[in-house]
Parts: structure tokens; C-alpha cells; sequence
């Protein structure tokens, strides 16, 4: 269990062949520490952090305190085994054996040796360090001061029980109080139902008035309306005729006129070899030119709430949209730009294209007879970069094409996610190897289904290949017999496929 108030302390640690003085980076802890004084390390070289899982290594710590008290050999935990990260959490019993002493550690790395030959065995030793365990201050307490802390909260014992006593007898009496408030209660509704009571007698009498107020005014208003609105008529429907004789006399006069204008001007227009307006509307109506309307005037998609209906949205026409409510799990929205494409004549097939308005993505929905679900086209890049590592076993990492200008390159992995596609690749480059034996341990995980391919090496041979499995050995092969096989003879290659 990872505790939230662990106290980690951070020491990095290179493999290197020099004898450096002991580490003290001030570190510090106390006696009554139980589960929280975390050590963490950081193991690397000159290449960069050590790649190192249980598969292949295991990483150890020993401390010894300055009174004697020491730990066994203790085996560190993993935290990241692509940065070279390992954790310990010291023991209690340990902290509490060497209170008031400086503690002096060393780290341990040994290669897993799963041929069992005793020329592979390799153990790497790490400089030593130091921090303190220290006396937790409640522990110096005196025995007196322990002896008035136990007065003081005896004391206060005493006054909470007192307060309980005083607590109970109130709510003994309590039933007075009770009596009391519903009297006052009683007394307090009376004088609220005499108030409503004359309120209501008061509101009758002034409503009555001012229906008889209302009533006058209104018979006196409604004469008046009647005798303006009799006027107003007579005067509408006299000028009204005199408006409407007056309009049908000009009409016909100005459409005699304009129509004999209109003639003159066609007659001109077409005499010089132009299209008349009615001649153009013709001509228009006769030519073949898109006419489906695919956007608004102003180049705008038209906006469409599908509510979830799979079906409204299967009955799309072509055209370009913007989509709300739209049928689709996955996608960053259901909202976002979406365009509709069919072929002229074959009723039966068809595409949807669909883009998020707040992301990336594209999706695409397809029919052919029937309606395939939504598929995912692009979608949010992620590589993790080459990751360097060194080959087991004895054998030499990164030396062939090491010449100048040939640019070899180093044993490395590597992962790029593109939407739902992982593609993996890997990198070997190493001699002094042994056919047949483990190479490297990549991550677990790393290879997902047994893989091989073919490697170049020495065009003596007929041809060489390597095999992955998913528990991440590596392992080299030759084609027919092997006997010849030499330290100096190499293997280099880059390989590459798809989860």
C-alpha cells in the first residue's frame, strides 16, 4: 500500500568503476516512523537509467546502523523500470534498533542467470550512503510531565461530567417550558385569525365600491366609442372610393405606356444581338448546372438535432450539416460537422463523414446494402521515442556499423499508438553472441503475439532470424548448421509490426 504521507529520500547512483566517498545527502529519520521512511534510487550509467525488471535483474540493499543493529539483505521494489527507479521502505523494528546512530547503506545488482553458467554471472556494487535515525521528540518526555498531563485530563473528566449532570436536569424541567410556549402559541393564532377576519370584512366593502365606480365609466365610455367609431366609418368608405377611382385611372394609363416601352426595348435589345430578359430565363432553365443546394446563402451548414435517432440519420440527403444529438459512442461530442455523400443513381450506397467540433477525430459511417457501425479514422499520435537498452548474457551491445558515415544505430524499442493502430519496433545491433540463447528481456507487454524476422548477418551464412514471444525473450537463430558461428560475427537489424 502506497501511504500519502510517505517521507521518500531520493539517491542517484551510477554503475561506474571509481571509489567515491560515502554519500550523505542529510537524510533523516525518526525512531517512530512506521511505514513512511521511504528510500528511493535511481541506477544508471553512462548510457543513460538502467532498464531493469524482475525478468532480467534483481536489485538488493543492506544497512547496518552505527551500534550494530543491522537489516538482512533486503530486495528493492520496482517503481519504473524504464528510468531505473527502486523503492524500500525501512522497517520499524530497524528504525527503533538504531535510534540516535547514523545508518550506513549499500545497493546491489544482479543479472538474472537463467542458463545457470557461472561466466554469465554479474553482480554490480553501488557507492555506499549514510542518513540518521533520530529520537521521536514525544519519547523524551518526562515522567512528570506525563504525571500533570493525567492530572489536567482527570480534571476535565470531572467538569464534562458535572456539564452531563446540569445537561439532564434541564431536560427533566423541560416539560414547563413546553407548556408555556403553547399557551403563548394559542394566545399569538387568536390575534392572527381576528386579524384576517377584519381584513377580509374591510376588502368586501371597498370591492363593492369600486365595481359601481367601474360600472359607471364604462357605460359612459362605451357611448362615446360608439358614436366616434360611426364618424370614423363614414369618412373611411368616402375616401376609400374617391382613392380607388382615382388609382384605376393611372393604372391604365401607365400599363399602356409601360407596355409599349417594354416592346420598344426588347425589339432594340435583340436587334443588337442581346438576350432579352425572358429569353435569358429560357436559356437557363435548358442548361445542365449543379443545382442541389449543399450549404445556406452565406456558405453555412444547416444545423439538425437527431436526438439520438440512428434512423434520421441514415435518411440524411447529401449536402453538408451541422449535427447535434448525434448517434455515435467514442467520439470526443455527438455535436460537431458532418457531410453526406451518394452516387447518382445506385440507391444503395452511401457515406457519412462525421468531425467533432472540439477534437481531431473523423469518423466515418458506410453503406453497401446494409449500414456498417461508426469507424474511427484518425485520431491522437503518441511514441514513446527510441528507449535504449544493453544485450544479457555476455553479449557486446551496438558494434556493428560503427564505422564513420555508416550511422549504426543502438538496441532500442519503441511504440507509436495512432487512434486504435500500435505499431512497435525494435532495434538490435550486437556480436559475441550465442545462437540459440536469450539476448535481451523486453518489457512485458511489449510483444503481444510470438514474432520473427530475418536480421543481417555475416553473408557467410545462409541467413539469420530472431524470435520474440510475449513474456519478452529475445532470442537469435541461423539457418542450418551453427558450428561455425564466431565471437566476432554480428547481427543488426530494425524490425517492425503492428499490434
Amino acid at each position: 500500500m502506497t501511504s500519502a504521507i510517505n517521507k521518500n529520500a531520493l539517491f542517484k547512483m551510477k554503475s561506474e568503476p571509481h571509489l567515491k566517498p560515502i554519500s550523505d545527502l542529510e537524510v533523516g529519520y525518526y525512531n517512530l516512523d512506521e511505514n513512511t521512511a521511504t528510500l528511493r534510487f535511481q541506477l544508471s550509467n553512462s548510457v543513460g537509467p538502467l532498464q531493469i525488471s524482475k525478468e532480467n535483474a534483481t536489485a538488493y540493499a543492506y544497512f547496518k546502523s552505527s551500534n550494530g543493529s543491522a537489516t538482512d539483505v533486503i530486495e528493492l521494489n520496482v517503481e519504473d523500470e524504464f528510468d531505473g527507479l527502486f523503492t524500500i521502505t525501512l522497517d520499524k523494528e530497524f528504525l527503533q534498533a538504531a535510534t540516535s546512530t547514523k545508518v550506513i547503506g549499500q545497493v546491489y545488482v544482479a543479472v538474472n542467470n537463467k542458463d545457470g553458467d557461472p561466466a554469465y554471472n554479474e553482480v554490480a556494487v553501488f557507492r555506499e550512503f549514510t542518513f540518521q535515525v533520530a529520537d521521536a521528540l514525544i519519547n523524551q518526555i518526562s515522567s512528570f510531565t506525563k504525571i500533570e498531563y493525567i492530572r489536567m485530563f482527570d480534571q476535565l473528566k470531572s467538569r464534562i461530567e458535572q456539564t452531563v449532570r446540569e445537561i439532564q436536569e434541564a431536560i427533566a424541567n423541560g416539560a414547563d417550558y413546553v407548556a408555556e410556549m403553547k399557551a403563548v402559541l394559542q394566545q399569538g393564532i387568536d390575534t392572527i385569525n381576528k386579524l384576517v377576519s377584519d381584513s377580509q370584512t374591510s376588502m368586501t366593502t371597498f370591492i363593492e365600491t369600486a365595481k359601481a365606480d367601474l360600472n359607471t365609466i364604462s357605460n359612459d365610455a362605451v357611448e362615446d366609442i360608439t358614436t366616434l367609431s360611426n364618424t370614423t366609418k363614414t369618412s373611411v368608405q368616402e375616401a376609400s372610393t374617391n382613392a380607388i377611382n382615382s388609382i384605376n385611372t393611372t393604372s391604365t394609363n401607365a400599363t399602356t405606356h409601360v407596355d409599349g416601352k417594354v416592346a420598344e426595348f426588347n425589339a432594340t435589345v435583340e436587334a443588337n444581338g442581346f438576350v432579352t430578359p425572358e429569353k435569358l430565363t429560357t436559356d437557363l432553365d435548358a442548361l445542365q448546372w449543379q443545382k442541389f443546394k449543399l450549404t445556406a446563402d452565406d456558405g453555412s451548414y444547416e444545423t439538425i438535432a437527431l436526438e439520438g435517432n440512428i434512423e434520421a440519420l441514415h435518411a440524411l440527403t447529401p449536402g453538408r450539416y451541422y449535427l447535434t444529438t448525434t448517434p455515435i459512442t467514442g467520439a470526443s461530442s455527438t455535436a460537431g460537422y458532418a457531410k453526406v455523400e451518394s452516387r447518382k443513381g445506385i440507391s444503395n450506397i452511401k457515406i457519412i463523414t462525421f468531425k467533432p467540433y472540439n477534437s481531431g477525430q473523423i469518423w466515418v459511417k458506410r453503406y453497401y446494402n446494409t449500414w456498417n457501425e461508426w469507424e474511427k479514422v484518425s485520431g491522437d499520435i503518441k511514441d514513446t521515442g527510441w528507449i535504449t537498452f544493453e544485450l544479457l548474457n555476455g553479449a557486446l551491445s551496438n558494434t556493428a556499423y560503427q564505422a564513420e558515415g555508416d550511422g549504426g544505430f543502438q538496441c532500442a524499442y519503441r511504440t507509436i499508438t495512432n487512434g486504435t493502430t500500435v505499431t512497435r519496433k525494435l532495434r538490435l545491433n550486437g556480436s559475441n553472441l550465442t545462437i540459440g540463447q536469450t539476448l535481451t528481456k523486453l518489457p512485458t507487454g511489449f510483444v503481444k503475439n510470438a514474432q520473427t524476422f530475418p536480421v543481417r548477418i555475416p553473408t557467410k551464412y545462409a541467413g539469420g532470424y530472431v524470435v520474440m514471444r510475449p513474456d519478452g525473450e529475445v532470442k537469435l537463430y541461423i539457418n542450418g548448421d551453427d558450428t561455425a558461428w564466431e565471437s566476432k560475427d554480428y547481427a543488426y537489424g530494425e524490425l517492425t509490426w503492428h499490434d
